[in-house]
This record gives structure tokens, C-alpha cells and sequence, in this order.
């Protein structure tokens, strides 16, 4: 269930991103960067989760979510400074998209990994 959210968010998005990159090329790079991007790592996050889960138990399970809380801060600065200070987008757009589309799946990677760490190995 929670892979069909991720595919039909990030193919939506990215669909969404390419029709509008047509048309206004600040827009697409928004709608990529700040949902497209986010989403796609968060995807990549959770095959990590579940990858370290059935390979090294529930006790790594926990040490790499405080691995991944650093990653992932590292990731909204980046992401941050690319769309503001090298694409020049409009921040007032941009950060509150990236943040929520972040936060939302950070959500869902939270109750990933919960399912995943309650259930019985």
C-alpha cells in the first residue's frame, strides 16, 4: 500500500513537473525539485529501512533512523540552496513545498518503519 502512495505520488509529480517546465520553467523546477526530489529519496529511504530490518534486526533498524535524521537534514539544506541560491526560484513557493512534501513523507517513512519494527521477525 505504501508503495503505490510513493509511485503514484512521484510519477504525478513528475508529470506535473515536465508539463509545466513547458510552460513556465520556475514552476516545473518547484514541482520537481520541491515533490519529485523529496519523494523519490524518502522512496529510496524506505527500501533502506526495510533492507536494513531483514538483514540486521530492529536494534540497527534504530541506529540507522538517527543515521537517517542527520542524511536527512543534510538533504533539505541542499535542496534548499540549490532552488534559492543556484536556480534562483521563488522562495516563498519553493521552501513551503519542500517542506511539506518532506514532512509528509517523513509521515509515512514513520509509520513504515513503525509497521515494520512491531511486527514479529
Amino acid at each position: 500500500m505504501i508503495k503505490k502512495i510513493y509511485f503514484l505520488f512521484a510519477v504525478s509529480s513528475f508529470i506535473i513537473g515536465q508539463i509545466l517546465i513547458l510552460n513556465d520553467r520556475s514552476g516545473g523546477l518547484i514541482v520537481i525539485l520541491g515533490m519529485f526530489v523529496p519523494v523519490s529519496v524518502s522512496y529510496l529511504n524506505i527500501e533502506l529501512i526495510k533492507w536494513v530490518y531483514d538483514n540486521h534486526g530492529s536494534q540497527m533498524t534504530n541506529y540507522f533512523n538517527i543515521f537517517q535524521f542527520i542524511v536527512k537534514s543534510v538533504f533539505m539544506i541542499l535542496m534548499s540552496y540549490i532552488g534559492i541560491k543556484i536556480l534562483n526560484l521563488n522562495f516563498k513557493i519553493y521552501i513551503p513545498t519542500l517542506c511539506t512534501v518532506w514532512f509528509l513523507f517523513h509521515i509515512v517513512e514513520a509509520f513504515f518503519t513503525q509497521n515494520i519494527l512491531t511486527r514479529q521477525k
